[in-house]
């Protein structure tokens, strides 16, 4: 009797420490959401879960992250554009297709070169065009130390496009479409 009470003594004991981490696990998912960070936030709140069962909140973030993850990403990836530095760029004259050829490579370099190339930015920049004449436009610019984001805001003034990060990879598209 007295070794039953015991446990249930233990047991009680140790039901606040779970709740805690627990709602420690759930907060990290939380920042993760908050930082687009769609796989950080999965494993979070499965763990949240894994330590309460019961937690009124963890599965239901995980059931939003499964819509938004792509918009997560997307949203990443954006900011991760945002985050390179290209130290020169200079077209002129280059044809949309080359340039966002060319840009794809700058930027996988330049992350490489500031974030290790485990970690380096893969842009998968590629024009998305049904008729085919965007990629065909020229392209002029010359600019020095300026974010990938930017470099690439200015090339879809110049050509009459739009940028739709996507997933997987970020599409140049004509405005109209």
């Amino acid at each position: 009797m007295k070794t039953n009470i015991l446990i249930a003594i233990l047991a009680l004991a140790a039901l606040p420490a779970a709740a805690d981490e627990a709602n420690d696990a759930y907060l990290r998912g939380m920042e993760a959401m908050k930082n687009n960070d769609a796989e950080g936030a999965q494993k979070a709140f499965a763990e949240t879960l894994r330590l309460r069962p019961d937690h009124p909140y963890a599965r239901y973030q995980l059931g939003r992250l499964k819509q938004e993850a792509p918009m997560m990403s997307a949203r990443k990836k954006e900011a991760q554009l945002a985050s390179v530095r290209l130290p020169e760029i200079n077209f002129e004259e280059a044809p949309l297709s080359e340039a966002v050829a060319a840009l794809n490579a700058m930027i996988e370099t330049e992350s490489g070169k500031t974030l290790g190339k485990e970690n380096a930015v893969i842009p998968n920049l590629m024009v998305q065009d049904s008729t085919g004449q965007l990629g065909k436009k020229e392209v002029t610019l010359q600019l020095k130390n300026i974010p990938a984001n930017t470099v690439l805001n200015y090339v879809l003034d110049q050509v009459g496009g739009r940028i739709r990060y996507d997933e997987h990879a970020t599409l140049i598209l004509p405005k109209g479409d």
